[in-house]
């Protein structure tokens, strides 16, 4: 596996996994409808290019091509953690998680955190992150529950 910064090339890519990610998997966790709505991403977009050109957003890749990104913002933002639908469960997202994590003790970040769906959670949680509230966000017309999770970091 190889790590990387994103740039605006791997937008598409990334929009690609993102969907893919999202529609096989989604299901598991939401109705048709939230799933439908949460896979919408125009990866022309300036929202979705903001989502991974506005914060420090790390890609893992291999031979087979782009396994998962993970964003961070200067001010502690985890904005994103998707693994490839077909790559869940091997590493990659501990890795991506591992690389925020190093970047946020070299930013010397005191607290990061997440607004983190009922698919990711549990990574926030195996990596020390703690639910303190949910909220309930729209997207595309649709209603979402989302946990709010955040590590706080010694001094």
């Amino acid at each position: 596996m190889h790590l990387r910064l994103a740039t605006a090339t791997d937008i598409p890519a990334i929009a690609t996994l993102y969907r893919e990610t999202v529609l096989t998997h989604g299901p598991e966790y939401y109705t048709p409808a939230q799933t439908a709505a949460w896979a919408t991403v125009d990866a022309d977009s300036s929202s979705f290019r903001q989502f991974i050109l506005d914060v420090t957003t790390y890609l893992v890749e291999d031979d087979t091509g782009l396994l998962g990104f993970a964003g961070l913002g200067r001010d502690g933002h985890v904005a994103s953690a998707y693994v490839r639908h077909d790559r869940l469960h091997q590493g990659i997202g501990t890795k991506l998680m591992q690389t925020v994590l190093e970047q946020a003790r070299r930013d010397r970040m005191p607290r990061l955190y997440a607004e983190a769906s009922q698919f990711s959670l549990g990574l926030f949680i195996k990596f020390g992150f703690r639910q303190y509230d949910t909220e309930v966000t729209e997207h595309n017309g649709v209603q979402f529950t989302r946990h709010l999770v955040e590590l706080i970091r010694a001094s």
